[in-house]
């Protein structure tokens, strides 16, 4: 066999093995949607993230990029329901962001910042808040995940960012997010891109044929809603009842 023959076996193979896929651990344990938060401890912080990895939750978050390109953990693209400033979070740099506090008292972290404490202990279920199909969003992202050794998955309700990480990052564990029955027959080309389904609970139980996707309902706030939906779904994004 020659060396060239050689070659394009190992990059087959190597093709394939960077394209395998485990998801099982988005179905290992309940998923808290901004971490652990409460009224003392703010989504989307630290704490509540500690809080997360303290009672050993799956973590959702939100990102956003920074007109610097750093990546923040914060939900809302406006600031002012959390830190009672009127403005976009996008068109600040981190400098900027750095003196706004949630709560007068919680700084908004980055998304290392996020990553430094978690270390691994638990998966990350990290949402693309991403309205402006901004490409750099996604190159920063990289930067940061692809030497991450923890789990994590990515998922978006954006079909231009499911392209970009089916096309450069087919190793990612990667879902689309589904509000409704227009929302879906507007993005289910995407289907067959991603690996699962994060769906609205009114949208349970899902009366679309998808195969092999696994199906995360959210956002589950009582008792009650988690026993209706906790058989019809592989996982569920749950706040308040954690």
């Amino acid at each position: 066999m020659t060396f060239k023959c050689i070659d394009l076996f190992y990059t087959f193979f190597m093709n394939i093995y960077l394209t395998m896929k485990n998801i099982d651990f988005l179905k290992s344990r309940l998923i808290a949607h901004r971490g652990v938060h409460n009224s003392q401890i703010p989504e989307n912080t630290l704490p509540a993230f500690s809080k997360s990895v303290d009672k050993n939750y799956i973590i959702e978050l939100d990102i956003h990029i920074l007109k610097s390109k750093t990546i923040v953990v914060y939900h809302d693209y406006n600031l002012f329901r959390l830190c009672g400033v009127n403005k976009i979070i996008e068109t600040l740099s981190y400098a900027q962001l750095s003196k706004i506090k949630i709560n007068k008292k919680n700084s908004i972290p980055t998304l290392q910042q996020v990553i430094h404490i978690v270390n691994g202990k638990v998966p990350l279920l990290i949402e693309i808040k991403d309205v402006d199909n901004n490409e750099h969003f996604e190159k920063e992202i990289v930067k940061i995940l692809d030497n991450y050794e923890g789990e994590f998955a990515i998922q978006t309700l954006n079909p231009f960012v499911i392209n970009w990480f089916y096309k450069n990052r087919k190793n990612y564990p990667l879902g689309l997010i589904i509000f409704n029955d227009l929302n879906y027959k507007l993005f289910k080309k995407c289907i067959k891109k991603v690996d699962f389904i994060s769906i609205n609970k009114n949208g349970l139980p899902f009366k679309y044929n998808i195969k092999n996707k696994l199906i995360i309902g959210w956002t589950i706030k009582t008792k009650e809603e988690l026993n209706k939906y906790k058989n019809i779904c592989d996982n569920l994004i749950c706040e308040k009842i954690l």
